[in-house]
């Protein structure tokens, strides 16, 4: 092996116990961010509408569509809600690198076998279980198979009083709004220093002429 991939392969572990310390930070309800998510789960709990199922996009890949999820999902738990989060980014899974755990199985084997999404997940915190994307193979796409994804989250609903989808980029969204558009509602993460203004308010605008149930905008990486 060359000193050249020994370094990358450091500096690879190194950035991922970096994202698990801060998955871990997200997860603690008494760390600043912990109480800014208890804010937005409260925010969520005062529409006055259903919000079992709610699908978390961005503009951009980088926008912090799981730290979002992550957050939130940690928030209402706390609050004794039970809540599974789905890595539903099959072009690009993430969410299973958040705890440094595998991707074994997930969302993919749920669609393509007999049990339910739950059975598929793992628990990271009393009443929060996360359920990753699961092997991708080439050609494997989300968009070929909107019943069974809406059928499976409809059948977890029943279970958990939460379900937070970790949503493809806004385009995608948009590209498909009968599958997104069959959960309760989207909230549309932008980033404080990445984001453009125009960009933010465009998508806002989309997503409203598309006549998704759009519950609000979340801004993150503000200090």
């Amino acid at each position: 092996m060359s000193p050249r991939t020994d370094a990358s392969s450091a500096a690879d572990g190194r950035d991922a116990k970096v994202l698990v310390a801060r998955t871990r930070q997200l997860l603690s309800p008494d760390s600043d961010v912990g109480r800014s998510f208890a804010e937005l789960a409260e925010n969520l709990g005062s529409l006055g509408r259903p919000t079992s199922s709610v699908g978390i996009t961005g503009p951009e890949a980088g926008a912090g569509r799981s730290t979002v999820c992550i957050g939130l999902g940690a928030a209402l738990a706390a609050e004794g809600k039970k809540v599974t989060i789905v890595d539903c980014n099959l072009d690009r899974p993430h969410l299973h690198h958040c705890f440094g755990r595998p991707n074994f199985i997930g969302l993919t084997s749920a669609l393509e076998g007999e049990r339910d999404l739950e059975g598929y997940g793992f628990e990271v915190a009393p009443n929060l279980r996360v359920v990753p994307t699961g092997p991708v193979l080439p050609g494997w796409r989300l968009l070929a198979s909107p019943p069974k994804l809406v059928e499976a989250v409809r059948s977890l609903e029943e279970k958990r009083d939460v379900v937070l989808l970790d949503a493809p980029v806004a385009d995608g969204v948009l590209a498909a709004p009968n599958l997104w558009g069959s959960f309760d509602g989207i909230l549309l993460v932008v980033h404080a220093t990445r984001t453009p203004k125009g960009v933010a308010r465009g998508l806002t605008d989309a997503l409203l002429d598309a006549r998704f149930n759009l519950f609000g905008v979340v801004l993150n990486g503000y200090v």
